[in-house]
């Protein structure tokens, strides 16, 4: 057994917990510490470190497959679990004392924050000064380190924007600032950064990540540190989705198998509209893990010369929203045949639904937006968002 598939299988025999303790997550707005420090002791949050610190160095796709065990019971937990994993990707990305500093006590560390540029800074002798605040900062509840990105001011003017990373000594959480409908698990609620210092070393420049041009691609001679950050971000969001149709679709089987309507006195799998659902909603999985395996065989190949082109990436990009609202559409479907039990809080089923539906009108997986990115690239213009 390879040690990616070693990796999913303890994701598989984790499944069982995060769905017991899927409800509370809903409910508390954060996966519980159990699940997260199973994830931690199993060593799936360093799959995408340097062998250099101590990580597994492997591809995306483990980390896909992974997330999608954990997806299938609970996206919200999948969600962190993403975040946890891809963003320990990213500071691999970051300059090497940078990296030096935060995987000094081990091949990880638990890291929340988004990459939006959501904050200013300003330059002083040996680093920044950071101001502002910030919304989505999924993982917050255990969050060690904080990642983010803001604009770079100087005489009052923007000159690019950077990424950064600071101790969540740093930061000032927002109480019950993550209060939806949807995702409700996530931990990913405001903050706020006031006057704080971070080294120079901890910030890179968000263009030479979003081309694939990094520090640490320049340190880590594997390929996949070379990868430009936005398709990798989209990527973390692909078996979230994909891992929450089919656990929705399985659900529906077992609701139905299960259901009794007592209007017509017969069993609901006897009725042919619901046999047709049923049979739609594993196809529609189906099909869905084949478009994820597709994604993980191009990022797993990917390097910069061959997503690094924008309208490539662009591509990416449609494909992903696209993903997007295929899992939300067939999940609405189910819905409207799962009848009104499914409702209740303690069906798994009503809780894929409200999450799907955040999803969909995430920034990033906006359909609208990435499909006027494209076709403004496949017009000759540029695209009016980052691809």
């Amino acid at each position: 057994m390879s040690l990616s598939e070693e990796l999913i299988g303890r994701a598989r025999e984790i499944a069982p917990l995060v769905a017991k303790e899927a409800y509370n997550t809903d409910k508390n707005g954060k996966p519980s510490d159990a699940v997260i420090d199973a994830l931690c002791d199993a060593q799936l949050m360093e799959i995408m470190v340097p062998k250099k610190w101590g990580g597994h160095e492997l591809e995306y796709g483990t980390m896909a497959r992974v997330v999608y065990e954990i997806a299938k019971e609970c996206t919200s937990t999948a969600w962190v679990t993403s975040f946890y994993i891809g963003h320990n990707f990213i500071h691999s990305l970051f300059p090497l004392e940078s990296q030096e500093e935060v995987f000094a006590n081990g091949p990880y560390v638990l890291m929340a924050g988004t990459v939006a540029p959501q904050f200013t800074l300003t330059p002083v002798d040996g680093g920044y000064i950071i101001n502002g605040k910030s919304q989505y900062n999924s993982g917050s509840s255990r969050a060690e380190w904080y990642l983010g990105s803001g604009l770079l001011m100087v005489d009052g003017k923007v000159q690019g924007a950077l990424g950064f990373l600071t101790p969540a000594s740093n930061v000032k959480v927002i109480e019950n600032s993550w209060d939806v409908a949807g995702m409700a698990g996530t931990s990913s609620g405001d903050i706020e950064l006031t006057d704080v210092f971070v080294p120079a070393y901890h910030t890179v420049a968000v263009q030479d990540l979003l081309n694939g041009n990094s520090p640490g691609g320049k340190v880590h001679a594997n390929p996949i540190y070379s990868i430009p950050l936005l398709p990798f971000v989209m990527g973390e969001t692909v078996p979230v989705t994909v891992g929450a149709l089919r656990g929705a679709a399985d659900g529906f089987k077992k609701l139905t198998e299960e259901r009794y309507s007592a209007q017509i006195a017969q069993k609901v799998l006897d009725k042919q509209a619901q046999q047709i659902r049923v049979g739609e909603a594993q196809a529609a999985a189906s099909a869905a893990e084949l478009l994820m395996d597709d994604y993980i065989e191009l990022l797993n190949s990917a390097t910069h010369e061959k997503i690094g082109a924008v309208e490539r990436r662009a591509a990416i990009r449609a494909r992903v929203g696209l993903m997007t609202d295929f899992c939300h559409d067939h999940i609405q479907k189910l819905m409207l045949g799962a009848g009104g039990a499914a409702y209740r809080k303690d069906c798994p089923l009503q809780r894929f639904y409200r999450d799907i539906s955040v999803l969909r009108v995430h920034g990033f997986l906006d359909l609208d937006t990435a499909m006027e990115a494209y076709g403004r690239v496949l017009l000759g213009m540029a695209p009016q968002c980052p691809v």
